[in-house]
C-alpha cells in the first residue's frame, strides 16, 4: 500500500509540473542553453532616439519596427489626421459628424496631403539605426505610392528587404476563416496592413519570407498596436519592447473647434468632389468603400 501510495504522489507531481508548464509563458533559449521567459515590456516614449537603447547584442537578432502615422510622420490638420481617424472609430453611423468611408476618404487626403515629422532629426536617428528594420502600417496598400512619396520628402531611407528580394509580395489576409480577405503588400520595406492586427500580420509576413529573429522593437502611437503586438510575440516566445510612442497628442474628448475645422474641410472636399467627380461622392455617401 506504501508503494502504491508513493506511486501516486509521484504521478500527480508529474501531473501539475505538466499543467503548470502548459500555462507557463513559453519559454526561449539562451545561448548558454539555459531556458528563460521570453522579455515582454512596453515603455513610454516621446522620442525616436530611444530604440537605440534596445540594441545590445545581448538582445539577439533585432528587427525593429517603426509605425508611420503619429510616429515617423504627422499631419498638419486634423482633417485627415490619424487623430481624426481613430476620433471617427468613436462615432455612430448617424452622428452628424461621422464621415462614410473614413478609409476612402484618407485616400483621397493621402494623395494629396503633404506631412511632416514627428521629430526635426527624426529621419537622421532612424536612418542611423544598424540593425533590420521595417516599416509597418495600418494603411492600405492601395497608398502606397503617396505613403512613400510622403517618408522619402521627410529624408527617410526605406529599409533594405528583410529577405533580400526587391520584388516584395502582396496576397490576402483573413482574420479567421469567416473573416473578409483584406489586402496587404510588403514592399521598399514598408508592410501595409490595411488596419489589421498588426502583431499576427508580423509573425505571417516573418513566416512567408522564412526569417526568425530573437527580439523585435515595435515604436508606434497606438496602444491596440503596442498590445497586440505583445500578445502575438509573447505567444511566439520572442523577446519584445513595445515603445509607446507619446510624442504626438490626440485628447479625447476632440476640441469643438477641431470638429468645426474637420467638418468645413469635409464639405470642402464634398464641394469638390460634387463639382468634379459627383459619381465617386455618391458612393461614398452611399457607404460604398473600396479601401
Amino acid at each position: 500500500m506504501k508503494k502504491i501510495n508513493t506511486l501516486q504522489r509521484a504521478l500527480t507531481v508529474s501531473a501539475l509540473a505538466v499543467f503548470l508548464a502548459a500555462c507557463s509563458p513559453r519559454q526561449t533559449v539562451t545561448g548558454h542553453g539555459l531556458s528563460k521567459p521570453a522579455i515582454s515590456e512596453v515603455i513610454p516614449s516621446k522620442n525616436l532616439s530611444d530604440v537605440k537603447n534596445y540594441l545590445a547584442p545581448e538582445f539577439g537578432r533585432t528587427l525593429v519596427v517603426f509605425d508611420i502615422d503619429d510616429t515617423l510622420l504627422t499631419s498638419g490638420t486634423f482633417f485627415g489626421s490619424d487623430h481624426w481617424y481613430q476620433w471617427q472609430g468613436t462615432l455612430a453611423s448617424n452622428d452628424p459628424d461621422y464621415v462614410p468611408c473614413k478609409f476612402d476618404v484618407n485616400a483621397i487626403n493621402y494623395e494629396t496631403e503633404t506631412l511632416q515629422k514627428t521629430e526635426t532629426n527624426g529621419q537622421q536617428i532612424v536612418n542611423s539605426i544598424e540593425a533590420d528594420k521595417i516599416i509597418l502600417t495600418a494603411r492600405s496598400p492601395y497608398s502606397r505610392g503617396p505613403t512613400l512619396r510622403e517618408l522619402k520628402n521627410a529624408g527617410y531611407t526605406l529599409p533594405l528587404p528583410l529577405n533580400g528580394d526587391p520584388n516584395g509580395l502582396m496576397y490576402g489576409w483573413q482574420a479567421n476563416p469567416n473573416a473578409t480577405e483584406v489586402a496587404v503588400s510588403y514592399d521598399d520595406g514598408v508592410f501595409m496592413v490595411s488596419g489589421q492586427n498588426k502583431g499576427a500580420l508580423l509573425l505571417d509576413l516573418l513566416a512567408k519570407l522564412k526569417l526568425e529573429y530573437d527580439h523585435i522593437v515595435l515604436v508606434d502611437d497606438g496602444t491596440r498596436n503596442i498590445d497586440a503586438m505583445r500578445e502575438a510575440l509573447r505567444e511566439a516566445g520572442i523577446d519584445y519592447h513595445g515603445l509607446h510612442y507619446t510624442r504626438i497628442e490626440k485628447k479625447l474628448p476632440v476640441e469643438q473647434r477641431l470638429i468645426a475645422e474637420a467638418n468645413a474641410a469635409w464639405q470642402r472636399l464634398q464641394n469638390y468632389l460634387a463639382q468634379t467627380f459627383p459619381h465617386r461622392l455618391e458612393q461614398l455617401r452611399q457607404n460604398q468603400c473600396f479601401y
